[in-house]
């Protein structure tokens, strides 16, 4: 058992002769308690902390072990991960090329049916535009033949007897006044000798008057009947030929859009 501080302030030693002074060892005594207090206090101290050091570095030791092992268990952990990853990834790559190829052959397959069918509209628009112009070649004829005929009827020389004065009948022909007056009034009117003239101042009587003026007011009706449906007609091949113009435009245009939709 180790000697204590206060075993060696009390120990006592015998007296002999010419022996150690007594104060001299009791301060030494006193000395070596002090140092060996310290000594005693100092390696509790050390011995304490060594033990706390002890403990942490088991404590320490454990959690290395379970670190280890958690280090371990997500090294594998990561590795499943990783390889789930890895495949889930190639999985996705594989379904993406199969999508993209068959994305790809129905793009084709409707831009082959889209040019078809473009094709096919060109081609039945180019067969409608020529039908239209061949109708508007055949109207264009008839029209200049209608108009061709109407203006021969124009330019006819009857227009000019028609259109003559009535006055240079009776100042020209004794014939023209008794086929006028023989006409209007519904009787004969002998010529006079040619050495008597005829009488211009006869004065026509009321209902001679009457009955010419409404002959040549029905007269003027018949004509302006005539020239009412003259211009109907007219108006109409122009109608006719402004809605074959319209129609062959717009087929043109048309025709022209899908030619530029095939170039795009």
């Amino acid at each position: 058992m180790p000697i204590t501080s206060l075993e060696i302030k009390d120990k006592t030693f015998g007296t002999r002769f010419r022996g150690f002074d007594p104060e001299e060892v009791d301060e030494f005594l006193d000395i070596v308690v002090r140092d060996y207090e310290d000594l005693v206090r100092s390696n509790h101290e050390k011995e304490t902390r060594i033990k706390n050091l002890e403990e942490r570095l088991s404590y320490f030791d454990e959690m290395k072990d379970s670190l280890s092992q958690s280090v371990l268990i997500a090294q594998d952990t990561a590795e499943r991960v990783k390889q789930a990853a890895q495949e889930r990834s190639n999985n996705i790559i594989q379904q993406a090329e199969q999508d993209a190829q068959r994305l790809l052959e129905e793009a084709k397959y409707k831009a082959n049916e889209i040019l078809r069918q473009a094709t096919d509209n060109a081609k039945k628009v180019a067969v409608e535009t020529e039908e239209l112009k061949n109708k508007s070649r055949v109207f264009h004829q008839r029209l200049k033949s209608t108009i061709e005929s109407q203006l021969a009827i124009v330019e006819s020389s009857d227009w000019e007897d028609i259109l003559r004065p009535t006055a240079t009948y009776l100042q020209t022909s004794d014939e023209a006044f008794k086929e006028v007056v023989g006409e209007v009034l519904g009787e004969s009117v002998s010529l006079q000798p040619e050495e008597e003239p005829i009488d211009m101042t006869r004065q026509f009587t009321p209902e001679e008057v009457a009955e010419l003026q409404a002959r040549i007011e029905a007269g003027n009706k018949e004509l302006a009947e005539f020239e009412a449906q003259q211009n109907q007609h007219t108006e109409e091949l122009v109608q006719h030929e402004e809605s074959v113009e319209v129609e062959a435009t717009a087929a043109t245009e048309e025709d022209a859009n899908k030619e530029s939709v095939l170039i795009l």
